[in-house]
């Protein structure tokens, strides 16, 4: 291999490790954000859950209000019932008392019905509290994680950074600018290897010419893609 394609193809390699870094970098502050997401989440699904408790509850007290004031009304009649002045208030106040006390067999019913809803509510609502209590020190324990490895981070970066800068050595002068380009848009992907008859990167076939180029060790562009090109069996 020649000292130039041996130099593009560790520069290639360096730029794909500061990627990487760079990436891993990057990735620290989303897995944050993602994770104090799943809380706010968690935090308006507890929300919402209260208000459904408080929703359940209230529909409770009514029906358990109108329970009680049929039983005052029934106990009214009932003693207009032991007051009757005749047969057909005698009838009249029982048939009142039978209607308002099948109706308040339904208003028991419904109203023991939705305290079970709001005992299912809040025992929802307690697995919610223990999803947010895990999904905090989740959340907490990258947050911790994340900082602790930005440091290192950052040191690989420079120190990448620094032998990138060294390693650009090897490309041509008359590339120096379209390689800044492309580094700028594809970043490790600037630089390509070519396999025997095309780009690895879009798969264009290369001119009989440029196959020539690459095996005796010269640096080319893709006429299709741009990016600059080397041979791992360029010879030496």
């Amino acid at each position: 291999m020649s000292p130039t394609t041996g130099g593009l193809k560790d520069l290639h390699l360096l730029h794909e490790r500061l990627h990487k870094k760079q990436s891993e970098l990057e990735a620290g502050p989303r897995k944050i954000a993602l994770r104090e997401g799943i809380c706010k989440k968690k935090l308006a699904e507890i929300a919402e859950q209260k208000n459904c408790i408080k929703n359940i509850q209230k529909a409770a007290d009514d029906k358990n209000l109108q329970f009680r004031t049929n039983e005052q009304k029934i106990n009214e009649l009932k003693g207009k019932l032991n007051a009757a002045a005749s047969n057909r208030e005698f009838d009249i106040f029982k048939g009142q008392i039978e209607a308002d006390s099948a109706a308040n067999a339904v208003l028991e019913d419904e109203y023991l019905e939705l305290l079970e809803q709001v005992d299912a509510a809040r025992e929802k609502n307690k697995i919610l509290e223990g999803e947010l209590e895990v999904a905090t020190r989740l959340a907490k324990e990258i947050a911790i994680e994340v900082k602790a490895a930005e440091a290192g981070l950052q040191v690989a970066i420079d120190e990448l950074a620094k032998e990138v800068s060294a390693a650009e050595i090897c490309i041509p002068s008359k590339f120096g600018d379209d390689y800044r380009r492309l580094v700028q848009a594809y970043g490790p992907g600037a630089i390509a290897v070519a396999d025997e008859t095309a780009c690895t990167e879009c798969f264009t076939e290369l001119s009989p010419q440029h196959q020539l180029e690459l095996r005796v060790g010269k640096v080319i562009r893709c006429r299709m893609c741009g990016r600059l090109l080397y041979s791992d069996d360029a010879e030496e």
